[in-house]
C-alpha cells in the first residue's frame, strides 16, 4: 500500500486560499478560528469523523465556552515537539481507556483503589449472586467514569496545537503513542510538518 503511485490521468483539485479557508469554514461550523486550524487537521475531521468533540475542546481553548472535563492542555518539554501544545479531546471509544487510567489497571502494582472497590463490593452483595455482578459493573464503569469526569481528568486522543501572537493554532491530531521517544517524537514532527507547514510557516522557522 505505502508502494502506490498517483495514476498519471487521475483528476487533480485546487483551491484559492479563499476557497479553502470557506471550505473549512463550512466543515467547522463557522467557527471564528477556522483558517488558524491547518488544512491538514481539517481532512483529519473528515477522515475520523471526530469533529464535534474536537471542536468542542477547541472552542475552549479559545474562551468561548466553559472549560471541559478533559485534562488541562500543556506544552511538550522536549525537542523536536516543544515547544508546541496538546490537549485532550474525550469520544466514546476512549471510555475504556479512561476506566483503566482511573483503576490504574495498565500500570502494574499500586491498583489500591481498585482493591478496595472490589473489596466494598464484595462485603456488600457479595453473598447474592443476582446482584453482585451488576454493583461491581456500576462501581468500576459508572462511577469509575463519573470520578474522572468530575475531576476534569478524562483522557483521550491529542489536539497539537502552537501558540504566536496571542493566538492558538490548530494543527493535527494524535495519539499519545505517537510522542514516545526521540524516533516516534521525530515522525510526529515530520507528521506536523506536512500538514501544517505550507500554511502555517512562522511556527516551523527551521
Amino acid at each position: 500500500m505505502a508502494n502506490q503511485t498517483i495514476p498519471p490521468d487521475a483528476g487533480k483539485m485546487s483551491f484559492t486560499h479563499e476557497q479553502l479557508i470557506q471550505l473549512k469554514s463550512e466543515v467547522l461550523l463557522d467557527a471564528p478560528y477556522a483558517s488558524r486550524v491547518s488544512f491538514g487537521l481539517f481532512l483529519r475531521l473528515v477522515m475520523t469523523g471526530d469533529t464535534i468533540p474536537v471542536l468542542r475542546q477547541i472552542d475552549a481553548l479559545e474562551g468561548r465556552k466553559p472549560r471541559s472535563t478533559v485534562k488541562e492542555p500543556s506544552p511538550f518539554k522536549h525537542p523536536p515537539l516543544a515547544p508546541f501544545w496538546h490537549a485532550h479531546y474525550f469520544t466514546s471509544r476512549h471510555t475504556l481507556r479512561n476506566i483503566g487510567e482511573r483503576w490504574n489497571i495498565a500500570r502494574g502494582p499500586g491498583n489500591d483503589d481498585l482493591g478496595a472497590a472490589l473489596n466494598a463490593v464484595a462485603e456488600q452483595h457479595g453473598h447474592d449472586p443476582d446482584v453482585w455482578p451488576g454493583a461491581l459493573a456500576h462501581r468500576v464503569f459508572i462511577e469509575g467514569m463519573n470520578e474522572r469526569t468530575n475531576a476534569n481528568r478524562l483522557t483521550g486522543d491529542w489536539i497539537i496545537f502552537a501558540k504566536h501572537d496571542g493566538q492558538n493554532y490548530y494543527l493535527d491530531l494524535a495519539r499519545h503513542e505517537e510522542a514516545q521517544g526521540p524516533i516516534r517524537s521525530a515522525a510526529l514532527m515530520q507528521k506536523l510538518r506536512a500538514s501544517s507547514a505550507a500554511e502555517f510557516p512562522f511556527l516551523f522557522p527551521d
